[in-house]
């Protein structure tokens, strides 16, 4: 797989892909930091 195969691949993607993709990595990213805190909070096992 090289570079312009990808760069078609993205170029393909629709506008609600992209926002599916942000929305996905940010809500992992959200969920992983509270998860964190929370595991902080209560200290580690």
């Amino acid at each position: 797989m090289n570079v312009t195969t990808i760069k078609n691949k993205v170029a393909r993607l629709k506008s609600w892909q992209w926002f599916l993709l942000l929305y996905l990595i940010g809500f992992t990213a959200v969920f992983s930091m509270s998860y964190g805190i929370k595991l902080l909070m209560t200290g580690l096992p």
